[in-house]
């Protein structure tokens, strides 16, 4: 496993072709005409591993060697700087193109989706497939909300997500109708600001149904059919996670369309 979600190992579900972090001590890096590798003080050199040094990340290769530049790790994407080899962590600028290199996820590359980050302008911003910032915002085909029933949607949703549920041997959810004004009401705020955080500055908890001990929520935009929002949440490792919660019991799916633009969430959660 990365490194980057030790503090939230418990979201962490199936089996992910990712490499063993090593937590450096003591040791020293050795340059050759190849590159740099890094000796501990035993004598052996890390390799095949991510190694945190001095609270810097590094990856290292299978032959031993400090990667710089694009890394795929799993089904995630990073960035190492071409100079001293170290992850790069929020904003970079990669030929000309920005991207975000999310901190909260051990420095995942964010893709289809919206930054949420704390800044003067309050503004949300939106990185694309490959992870490219583009300040249009959510890009893709509109939707006619004549044509749509966003009940129908909603219905679709929950099934496909139970669906998944299945595949990993999980229980389904119920489908409870405690949830069905806070997910619309969350859909419709999504589109104000898209975040886990409400227009008003509250948390995306105090939408939901009082009395619950175990709450969870995911988000999306722009992705024009249930079948679409579903994939993309199982892309996603921490929305995957929400998804497949065993602590959970029950949900509801939410959706709101405004200028051809369908926002959406789900919210989990198990009564105390």
């Amino acid at each position: 496993m990365k490194k980057g979600l030790f503090l939230g190992a418990a979201l962490t579900i199936g089996t992910l072709a990712m490499t063993i972090p090593t937590f450096a001590e003591n040791g020293s890096w050795k340059e050759d005409n190849k590159g740099y590798k890094y000796q501990f003080s035993d004598g052996t050199f890390a390799h095949s591993s991510w190694l945190s040094l001095d609270n810097k990340w590094y990856h290292i290769d299978s032959l031993g060697y400090m990667q710089k530049g694009w890394l795929k790790d799993g089904d995630d994407w990073y960035y190492l700087d071409t100079d001293n080899g170290q992850m790069q962590e929020g904003w970079s600028k990669i030929n000309d193109k920005w991207y975000y290199f999310d901190p909260i996820l051990g420095g995942r590359m964010a893709v289809n989706r919206y930054v949420d980050i704390m800044n003067e302008e309050h503004k949300d911003y939106y990185v694309d497939s490959n992870g490219v910032y583009n300040p249009e915002g959510k890009s893709g085909a509109k939707v006619d909300a004549k044509k749509i029933s966003t009940q129908a949607f909603e219905k679709k949703a929950v099934e496909l997500i139970n669906n998944e549920r299945a595949k990993y041997g999980v229980p389904s959810l119920f489908d409870d109708s405690m949830f069905a004004d806070s997910v619309h009401v969350r859909a419709k705020e999504l589109s104000q600001s898209y975040s886990h955080t409400r227009p008003d500055g509250d948390s995306y908890l105090y939408a939901l149904p009082p009395g619950l001990g175990y709450y969870g929520e995911v988000i999306a935009v722009g992705q024009s059919t249930p079948e679409e929002v579903v994939k993309y949440w199982m892309s996603s490792e921490v929305n995957r996670a929400q998804i497949l919660g065993k602590d959970y019991d029950s949900f509801g799916v939410g959706c709101y369309i405004k200028d051809g633009i369908i926002y959406w969430v789900a919210d989990f959660g198990a009564r105390m």
